[in-house]
């Protein structure tokens, strides 16, 4: 069965140019798998990598071709999904703050997005933007910018 449709999706991946993990689409699947990707920050195609973040990677091979095939038909999907349920799980006492353009963020806080639904803040992008975690993909959001203590290191700089 090909998984066509998955080209054009969105998928965490490492990027080599940027070396680090960030949110891909995918260009080119090889099989049931993504082959080639494009960066949506520095937009530079490359062969997908699999996320250095994720400590549990999709097995390479098995055995058996058929259950080769259903593994890796959901494997790259769900990474964001089971990156995101880790991290709402580990964060369940934390409050969840309304997403606004004008609101500050930090590494870690829950936010609630009017169309994204619930995410986590998984990286500061200085000066003014977050990568948020959702279910199902990653979004660079805007927000008010730095924390108070991020000012007072430009400062001395």
């Amino acid at each position: 069965m090909s998984r066509s449709t998955d080209v054009a999706k969105e998928i965490m991946s490492y990027c080599t140019s940027c070396k680090m993990d960030l949110n891909h689409v995918i260009v080119a699947m090889k099989g049931d798998r993504a082959a080639k990707v494009q960066c949506l920050t520095c937009k530079k195609e490359h062969a997908y990598r699999i996320p250095k973040g994720i400590t549990e990677p999709p097995a390479k091979k098995t055995p058996s071709r058929r259950k080769t095939k259903d593994k890796a038909g959901s494997g790259e999907v769900v990474s964001i999904q089971v990156e995101w349920e880790k991290l709402m799980a580990s964060h369940l006492e934390s409050p969840v703050k309304s997403y606004s353009t004008k609101a500050q963020f930090n590494i870690g806080d829950k936010l609630s997005h009017p169309s994204f639904g619930e995410g986590i803040v998984g990286k500061l992008i200085f000066p003014n933007k977050l990568e948020v975690i959702f279910r199902d993909y990653m979004k660079t959001l805007i927000h008010a910018g730095p924390p108070q203590g991020w000012a007072s290191l430009e400062t001395k700089v």
